[in-house]
Formats: structure tokens, C-alpha cells, sequence
């Protein structure tokens, strides 16, 4: 009887503790995870063959990934492939591990010992893991046999074109939701990205938003980005590389195969990622944006903004890095009394017109306009000067368009940034204009240049920003993109205006630049770092008659 009682009561306690788990589970308020509207709900629920989304920092691309196989998780057959160029990424806090166990919570086993990898109670699974070793070779050796219905790549350019290529090679297998490929990634113009989503990117180096979500189709017809076939359909790119894509066919069908180009040419679409859109992340990270726009400049612009155009490695590369553009503002005032005034027209386009007067390499005044005509520039460009007490012999314009300036200031001298090189060390660049720029990153180097805080505080306003952004900001930008290639010859050749423009970014020009490379070009016959002290001028009434003022067309004083 006691024995009976027992059990009695232990069954009645068991379904006590089990009704009253289910009442706290009911009365508990559900937890929704659901993509959130805009980028996250696009990338989700495409279904084109292989999607890119990204641009900006901080718009959730990893968690709209994770969110991607929530549907096809439940098939038993599911193989998925989550991918970063480090392992230790995968694990780290905010990776790839951490936002399935955010999301799934439960309704999934991790394990992360070894290569990891996500278990599901259908059977489905999803391997995570790292691919440091990217050649083709090595890549296609370690995936050998392997077949995945899924692919991610997270953080795409830390991926090499080679490495993608072998990869998507295994983006196979026997799921009813399967053959898909999805990357998400922050801009960089150095990446192989950059040509491959071409047609997305504007001339700015921003998303063009007509384009964004726009579903292409394209085939790979040879190892090289630049080999890949696209098309606005199917047909189109069938038309345009009908042999290769017969010759696939060919080696696929054999004599009884029943494949055809629509399944060798996939589709693609570009997703922007807006860090605006990401409300959960932005309600719970306060500072957040204050800590990626503590890079400033153009790493801002990369990550905050999503240009292009803009690559972390800008850096490495560059003649003239952050720390010596800002040094500019920081020199002593580098003035010798010889007065110069240099202007970069601008008479249709979007550029700007920028006069500039210089007291030695002292940029000491500046006159912008957004909107001019030749006869405006002309006027503008004498009243500047005189207002200096500058004379037109020491006016130096930019003449490849604006020849007409003699028409108005007749000793004012023109610049033509094609003509051969006259300066002592001439035979270094390619052009007038590479040998002004050569001796322009030597005296930044040297900090015989420098910028007025009257000038370098002013607004700088353009006719494709939104907000201006002051002399300063546009000043370092512009010298961050300065690039010179090496020629057969060995010389030294900057890179073409189109190119810098493009890294510049925001359909702008290199016009502060231009201008100060045109203040070198009275003194290219000097050693370097010797110009000031060669051309400097007791007073005002002395430097009209200097030997160093003659006119630089003098051609017996050049080397």
C-alpha cells in the first residue's frame, strides 16, 4: 500500500512540475527572430544562384546569413558550407557560431571543437570552417568529395578569386533548396569584387540604387574576373559565349545528357546593406558609429559609407600617407616673400574652379566657385591676384582648356601638363605635370610646405556633396590617392586623371591638387629643398627684378 502511495504520489508531482512548465512556457512571451525590413529581408528570401550583399559596416550581413538556412534546415538532406579566410574568426564573439546560437538557440547542437560545425534535429548540417590556404590546388585537394547544397563566404575579400572559383565548384548536392552560393563583404577597390560587381557601382564608387537587387545572370569563360560573360538574361549570355558554353555542355551530356546553357548560366544579384537599416544593432550599440568614424577619412568612407572606390590598403601604397598630409597643417609657415598665384579651371563638368595665392609654399588664400564661365574665371582669376598684389607674371592657370585666360591676362602663364619635362631632375618623370607632382610629394616629405588655418578651416563645397567638408578634409583625401607607375623607360608617370578620380570618389576631381603641383613649376631648375631659400624675396619692391623671377621660358637656366 505504501509502495502504491508512493508512486502515487510521485506520478501526481511529475505531472505537477510537467503542467506547470507548460503553463510558464505559455504564459512566457514568445521570441520572434525574424529578418528586419530592408537589406536583411531582400538577402534572406532571394533565390538567385549565387547573392553579394554588403558595403556598409554594421548592417547585420553575418546574422541575415545565418537567417538564410533557416527554411532549408529542416530537410534532412541540407548540407551547408560556412566559410572565413581564419579560423579564429569563426569562433571569436559576434562570428559565425555566435549567431547561430543567437539565433536557433535550442533548436540546434554546436560544436566547436575541431572544425566545427551546426547540427540540426533534422539531420541537416552546416560546417564551419576556414580556408587560410588559398590556392586552387590545395583548395580543391582539402574539399575533395566534398558537396554542399549552401555556401557563405563571410567577409568576401578575404577570399581570393582562385580560392571562389574552386570552391563553388563544390555547390552540390541532394537538398530540394539547393545550389546556392551567398557572400557578404565590405567594399574594397582592390578586391576581385570590385570588377565582378562593376555593373552595381557607380562612378562615386556607391551602389547605384536603381541597380541594387537587380537580378543578372552570368558564366565564368576563363581564371580571370575579368573572363566572366554577363548578360541581363540567360539567352544573352548564351549568345555571347555560345562555343564554351557548348563545349561544357559537351563534356556534361556526353550522348544522353539533357542539360542545356540554362543550367550552366547563374544568376546574380548585388544587396546593399545600410547600417541604417540594422535598428537592432543601433538601439543596443550607442557608440557604435562613433567608433568606426574614429578612422576617419577614408576608412570611414569604406565602412561607414560604402565607397569602392576606397581599400584599407590605401596606405601602403600611397607617397604621401595621412600622417604627412596633415603635417602640412602643422609646419611652420613656409613663406619667403615670392608671390604666386595658380588656378585650376573648370568651365563645364562638375569640377571646380580654385584659385590659389602663395607666399612662397604658404598657401595663404583661396578663391572657390562651384559654377563659372570663362569669362568669370578670367575675371575672378585677375581680381584674386591683384587683390595679393600678385602681377600677371606670376599667374599660373591650368591651359589644357583654358587658353582663352591670355586673352584677358595676357602675361599670365599657362600650364600644359603634357609637355615634356624642363626641371634638374626632368629625366625622373614622364610629363611637366608627373614632374610637378614628384617635386610636390618631396617638399611635403621634406614639411617645406604648408597650409594657412585661415584656409585650411573653410568649407569646401562641391557641387556632388551633400554637406561641404572643409580645405582641410579634401586636402588629405586628395593626397591619399596620388599614384605614380613605374614606366619601361624608368621613369615615373602618374597614374591617369580617370584613375585617381575614381579612387577619389564622389565624382570629384583632384582639384586642390592640381593646383598645388602647378606652384612647383617656377622652381623645378632648383635642388630639392633649396627652393625657397633660391627664390626668396627681401621685399616687395625687389622680386619683380630677382634672378629668381626671371621667366621660367628662359630655357638657358634649365637643366
Amino acid at each position: 500500500m505504501k509502495f502504491f502511495l508512493y508512486k502515487s504520489t510521485s506520478y501526481a508531482h511529475t505531472i505537477y512540475l510537467f503542467l506547470r512548465e507548460k503553463a510558464s512556457e505559455m504564459a512566457a512571451p514568445k521570441r520572434i527572430i525574424r529578418p528586419q525590413p530592408g537589406f536583411q529581408e531582400r538577402f534572406v528570401r532571394s533565390n538567385v544562384d549565387f547573392a553579394v550583399g554588403g558595403s556598409c559596416l554594421g548592417s547585420g550581413k553575418t546574422f541575415a546569413s545565418v537567417l538564410a538556412v533557416a527554411e532549408p534546415s529542416e530537410d534532412p538532406n541540407f548540407r551547408g558550407l560556412f566559410l572565413r579566410n581564419n579560423l579564429g574568426d569563426t569562433k571569436a564573439a559576434g562570428g559565425i557560431l555566435d549567431t547561430f546560437k543567437e539565433v536557433y538557440g535550442d533548436g540546434c547542437t554546436i560544436v566547436e571543437s575541431g572544425e566545427p560545425r551546426v547540427d540540426f534535429p533534422s539531420g541537416a548540417r552546416i560546417d564551419v570552417t576556414h580556408v587560410s590556404e588559398q590556392s586552387r590546388d590545395k583548395v580543391l585537394q582539402r574539399f575533395k568529395g566534398r558537396q554542399y547544397d549552401f555556401i557563405y563566404f563571410d567577409e568576401g575579400t578575404g577570399f581570393t578569386w582562385e580560392c571562389f572559383t574552386a570552391i563553388y565548384t563544390r555547390n552540390r548536392g541532394r537538398a530540394k533548396w539547393t545550389g546556392k552560393v551567398r557572400m557578404t563583404t565590405n567594399p574594397d577597390r582592390n578586391h576581385w569584387l570590385r570588377k565582378f560587381c562593376d555593373w552595381y557601382i557607380g562612378a562615386d564608387g556607391f551602389i547605384i540604387p536603381d541597380r541594387d537587387g537587380v537580378v543578372r545572370y552570368f558564366f565564368i569563360n576563363g581564371e580571370r574576373v575579368e573572363d566572366v560573360v554577363w548578360g541581363d538574361s540567360k539567352e544573352e549570355v548564351y549568345d555571347k559565349a555560345r562555343v564554351a558554353i557548348d563545349r561544357v555542355l559537351y563534356r556534361i551530356n556526353g550522348a544522353e545528357g539533357n542539360a542545356t546553357y540554362k543550367d550552366i548560366v547563374k544568376s546574380f544579384a548585388f544587396y546593399l546593406g545600410r547600417m541604417s537599416e540594422n535598428k537592432a544593432m543601433l538601439q543596443n550599440n550607442d557608440g557604435y558609429v562613433g567608433s568606426v568614424a574614429v578612422m576617419g577619412g577614408r576608412n570611414a568612407q569604406q565602412l561607414l559609407e560604402g565607397n569602392w572606390n576606397v581599400s584599407p590598403d590605401d596606405e601602403l601604397d600611397a607617397p604621401i600617407t595621412t600622417d604627412l598630409a596633415e603635417a602640412v597643417f602643422n609646419n611652420d609657415p613656409q613663406v619667403n616673400g615670392d608671390k604666386w598665384v595658380t588656378c585650376d579651371l573648370a568651365d563645364t563638368g562638375t569640377d571646380n574652379y580654385i584659385a590659389m595665392f602663395w607666399n612662397g609654399f604658404n598657401l595663404e588664400d583661396i578663391d572657390i566657385m562651384t559654377h563659372s564661365t570663362p569669362k568669370m574665371n578670367a575675371e575672378h582669376l585677375a581680381m584674386f591676384a591683384a587683390s595679393h598684389g600678385v602681377p600677371d607674371s606670376h599667374i599660373i592657370y591650368d591651359a589644357v582648356r583654358g587658353r582663352y585666360i591670355n586673352d584677358y591676362i595676357e602675361d599670365a602663364i599657362p600650364f600644359i601638363s603634357g609637355h615634356a619635362t624642363m626641371g634638374l631632375y626632368g629625366r625622373t618623370a614622364n610629363k611637366l605635370k608627373d614632374e610637378c607632382y614628384i617635386r610636390l610629394v618631396n617638399a611635403i616629405k621634406r614639411r617645406n610646405f604648408s597650409i594657412a588655418d585661415s584656409v585650411s578651416e573653410r568649407l569646401y563645397e562641391h557641387q556632388n556633396f551633400k554637406t561641404p567638408i572643409t580645405i582641410r578634409q579634401e586636402f588629405v583625401e586628395e593626397c591619399l590617392v596620388v599614384r605614380f607607375r613605374d614606366m619601361p623607360s624608368g621613369k615615373k608617370a602618374l597614374f591617369s586623371k580617370k584613375e585617381m578620380n575614381q579612387m577619389l570618389g564622389r565624382n570629384r576631381s583632384m582639384d586642390l591638387l592640381d593646383p598645388c603641383a602647378m606652384r612647383m613649376f617656377p622652381v623645378l631648375r632648383f635642388p630639392y629643398g633649396e627652393e625657397l631659400d633660391e627664390t626668396y624675396v627681401e621685399d616687395e619692391g625687389d622680386y619683380e627684378y630677382s634672378e629668381a623671377t626671371n621667366s621660367i621660358y628662359d630655357e638657358h637656366l634649365w637643366a
